[in-house]
C-alpha cells in the first residue's frame, strides 16, 4: 500500500507542540505577542528532519504563504526543434536568476498548442494559483488574457513590450527601436544611401519596433524608405536586384541565410555588392553560415530580469499584510522597474561593407 503523506500533525505530535507552532517555524515568523523558543524551534525542525515531511505549495498558498514556486507560460511549443535557439537562452537566464533567488520554477505546458498557439482559457486560471506568479513569453500573447491576469491581481510579467490599458502590464522587452536606428546611421557612415527593409510588417511588437526604428533612421538621414515584403525567399532575393540595393536590413526570422545565397546566384555577392544587417540573432543558423553583422538581443538578461521583476511583484503582494500591521509601508516597485527596456548590442559580423563604386544614390525614385 503506498505511505501516507506526513502532515504537519504528525510534526506537531512528534514535536510536543501545536500545529500553529509547527507552522510559525516553517514560515520563519511568527505573529504579534507570540515567541517561539530556540529548543522548541529546533525539536520541530528535529521532527520535520525524522518525518521526512516536506510542505504542500498548494495548501501553503490557501493558508496565506508563499510556495516560493514562480510559473513560466508560453504561448508557443517551448521545445520544438524550431525554437530551440529562441527559447533557450530566456529559459537560461529564468534558471541562473531563479538559483539566486531560491526559488523553485514551473514550467506550464498542460494547455495544448492549437494552430501554433496555447491559451490560458478554460483550467489554465486554476493551474496559475499554483504559482506565486508567472512569466509569460510568446509572439501570439492573447490580449484578452493578459487583461484578465491585470484585473485580477495576479503577479506577472511579460517577457518581451507589450502595452495595455493604463500602462499596467510588467514587461522586461528588448530596445529594437534604437537598435534598428544605429544599423541605418551604421550603414549611412559606411556610405550607403538606398537601404532596404526587408520582411513582412506584422502587428507583433517587435516588428513594429523595427519598422519605427527604420523609419525613423532613415527620415533622419532624409532617405527614401523602402520595404521589400515577400515571403518567398527568391522572389525577395531579385526585388533586392530591382531596386537595386546596396544594403538591406533584415529581421532574423526571414532566412537570411537563404536569401544571401539566393542573392549570390543572382551576381550579387555578400558584403561586397549588398550589405545585410540582422535586427537580430538568426533563429536557424547553419554550422557553416556567415558572421552576421547587426545586432544582438540580450534574451539571456531578459529572462534573468524578468524572474527578478516578478520576484518583487510576488514579494511585495504576498507579505503585504503582514508588513501592514507591523507599521510597515510595503517597497513599491516603481515604474522604470514595471517597464524595463534592455539595450540590444551591437554585433560588428562580416556581412557589411561601403557600396560598390557607381552605386546610385538614396534619392532616386525606385
Amino acid at each position: 500500500m503506498p505511505r501516507r503523506r506526513i502532515t504537519q500533525t504528525d510534526v506537531a505530535a512528534m514535536a510536543g507542540v501545536s500545529q500553529a507552532t509547527v507552522s510559525f517555524v516553517l514560515n520563519g515568523s511568527t505573529p504579534a505577542g507570540v515567541r517561539i523558543s530556540e529548543e522548541t524551534r529546533q525539536r520541530v525542525l528535529d521532527a520535520i528532519r525524522i518525518t521526512g515531511y516536506t510542505a504542500n505549495p498548494a495548501a501553503q498558498r490557501l493558508a496565506g504563504g508563499l510556495a516560493q514556486i514562480l510559473g513560466v507560460f508560453t504561448y508557443e511549443a517551448t521545445f520544438p526543434r524550431a525554437s530551440r535557439d529562441f527559447y533557450g537562452p530566456f529559459l537560461t537566464g529564468i534558471e541562473h536568476a531563479a538559483e539566486r533567488l531560491g526559488v523553485d520554477i514551473l514550467l506550464f505546458t498542460s494547455a495544448p498548442v492549437a494552430d501554433g498557439r496555447r491559451r490560458l482559457t478554460r483550467d489554465g486560471w486554476q493551474r496559475l494559483g499554483v504559482a506565486d506568479g508567472c512569466l509569460l513569453l510568446g509572439q501570439h500573447e492573447h490580449r484578452g488574457e493578459l487583461q484578465h491576469l491585470l484585473d485580477t491581481n495576479y503577479p506577472f510579467v511579460f517577457i518581451g513590450k507589450r502595452g495595455s490599458d493604463g500602462g499596467r502590464l510588467p514587461y522586461v522587452g528588448a530596445d529594437y527601436v534604437g537598435g534598428t536606428v544605429r544599423q541605418i546611421d551604421r550603414l549611412v557612415a559606411h556610405g550607403h544611401q538606398r537601404i532596404g527593409y526587408v520582411g513582412m510588417r506584422g502587428t507583433d511588437q517587435p516588428t513594429l519596433d523595427r519598422v519605427e526604428g527604420y523609419r525613423d533612421a532613415m527620415k533622419s538621414h532624409g532617405l527614401t524608405t523602402r520595404f521589400v515584403e515577400l515571403e518567398d525567399v527568391a522572389a525577395t532575393a531579385a526585388e533586392i536586384v530591382d531596386q537595386r540595393f546596396t544594403a538591406v536590413v533584415v529581421a532574423p526570422e526571414n532566412h537570411p541565410e537563404e536569401l544571401a545565397d539566393e542573392l549570390e546566384r543572382r551576381g550579387r555577392r555578400v558584403p561586397d555588392d549588398v550589405s545585410v544587417l540582422l535586427l537580430g540573432q538568426p533563429h536557424h543558423p547553419r554550422r557553416d553560415g556567415r558572421q552576421w553583422s547587426g545586432f544582438s538581443v540580450p534574451r539571456e538578461e531578459m529572462g534573468a530580469r524578468a524572474l527578478y521583476l516578478l520576484s518583487r511583484l510576488v514579494s511585495d503582494d504576498g507579505p503585504r499584510r503582514e508588513r501592514e500591521r507591523d507599521g510597515r509601508r510595503p517597497a513599491a516597485v516603481t515604474e522604470a522597474e514595471l517597464h524595463q527596456i534592455l539595450v540590444c548590442p551591437d554585433v560588428e559580423g562580416a556581412t557589411v561593407a561601403p557600396p560598390p563604386a557607381g552605386a546610385p544614390p538614396g534619392a532616386d525614385a525606385p
